[in-house]
């Protein structure tokens, strides 16, 4: 792993270094090095029925860029199922309208707490059988020390400083392909021995696959939140919440609204209020609340354009197909900006509020998406 690599993709904590640690020995010391045997350099397009996908991220953004390598395994592979084995708890709403993917298992908040279940949940992959088992990402052991329980046929991920035990086909990190959306589909065509230039490839979208039903119900929604108003436009959902040092305070928000809704003075301002139900723009904006991940990705997919910080409901709004929009001021751009050719990402590194208003209005398409309301 080189350098830029290793600060790209870090995420590291003195708590999920020692968890690494620990599941790293785990994973090197009581999952057996089982032999490769007699089976081809590449995975093949043929005899592959039962699929894998192990990610134990606990983040909703982390689990959203999964979907692209859903898509992915639906059109190399369209005669199998997939199970899916992750930390999130909106796993399976998140991936509910897949049709492939056969079940999802959630994974204990804690083996501490839930020893027996982890326990359980081994012991079933392992009796899986499965064809390919897939370690999507860069870092985590615990996807590593999953995908070698399952005993799968053919069993892929990437290699490095932070990965152990053994895959029946590893793949060096790359130094081409960088967004973690794209990883774990550059993971699969490179270990299939796809064709062609990596930067030449095109990728699935970020995709919540709603139906019309569950578009049309945010579109209802949205306009009754928005009926006591004034006929608008459309409407810019904002989200004011984000987690640690990527917060933003609400002076800081009420400022770069006032530079936004004057550059826009025909589109109605609505809050995305945060899970624990509570506003952080003082109730001063129409809002909407829902702990239905899908449910809010309907009235994501309505707005005219999605804006906040970098958090997971950004990503739920690029899979939704709100045209959206990501202030970044600590994140690794290149690793987990927003993805999708319709989004904007704003380095606001050392920009006050109505710089990054301003860069937002420059950056977007004007007029922004129009629908009266």
């Amino acid at each position: 792993m080189t350098l830029s690599q290793e600060i790209r993709h870090s995420n590291d904590s003195p708590a999920k270094s020692l968890r690494r640690r620990v599941v790293r020995w785990f994973s090197h010391r009581l999952t057996p090095q089982s032999a490769p045997g007699d089976l081809p350099a590449q995975v093949p397009s043929r005899g592959i029925h039962r699929i894998l996908v192990c990610r134990a991220a606990k983040t909703l953004g982390e689990t959203a860029m999964l979907s692209p390598l859903l898509v992915e395994l639906e059109a190399r592979f369209p005669g199998a199922e997939i199970d899916i084995v992750s930390g999130c708890g909106a796993a399976l709403a998140l991936f509910a309208r897949f049709a492939q993917v056969r079940r999802v298992s959630v994974l204990p908040r804690s083996f501490v707490k839930a020893p027996l279940r982890y326990r359980r949940m081994l012991r079933e992959l392992r009796a899986a059988k499965y064809d390919l088992a897939i370690d999507p990402y860069l870092l985590s052991n615990s996807d590593r020390l999953l995908v070698r329980t399952s005993q799968a046929r053919f069993r892929i991920g990437f290699d490095g400083a932070k990965k152990s035990g053994h895959l029946t086909h590893a793949l060096a990190e790359p130094g081409e392909e960088q967004h973690a959306a794209k990883l774990p589909v550059y993971l699969l065509r490179k270990t299939m021995g796809v064709a062609g230039e990596a930067s030449a490839w095109t990728y699935p979208e970020l995709d919540l696959r709603l139906s019309d039903a569950e578009r049309e119900q945010g579109r209802d929604t949205l306009h009754a939140i928005l009926a006591a108003g004034k006929h608008v436009r459309g409407a810019i959902g904002i989200y004011a919440f984000a987690t640690g040092v990527k917060n933003y305070p609400r002076e800081w928000w009420q400022r770069f609204l006032a530079a936004l809704a004057a550059r826009y003075p025909d589109h109605a301002i609505v809050e995305i209020v945060p899970g624990f139900g509570r506003s952080m723009l003082g109730d001063a904006y129409p809002a909407f609340f829902a702990s239905d991940v899908r449910r809010l990705g309907g009235v994501l997919a309505n707005l005219s354009l999605y804006v906040s910080a970098d958090c997971g409901i950004m990503h739920l709004a690029a899979a939704s197909g709100a045209p959206t929009v990501g202030i970044f001021s600590v994140t690794d751009i290149p690793g987990w900006s927003v993805y999708g050719a319709r989004n904007r990402t704003i380095d606001a590194r050392g920009l006050d509020a109505e710089q990054v208003a301003q860069k937002l209005v420059v950056d977007l398409p004007n007029p922004i998406a129009e629908e009266t309301i």
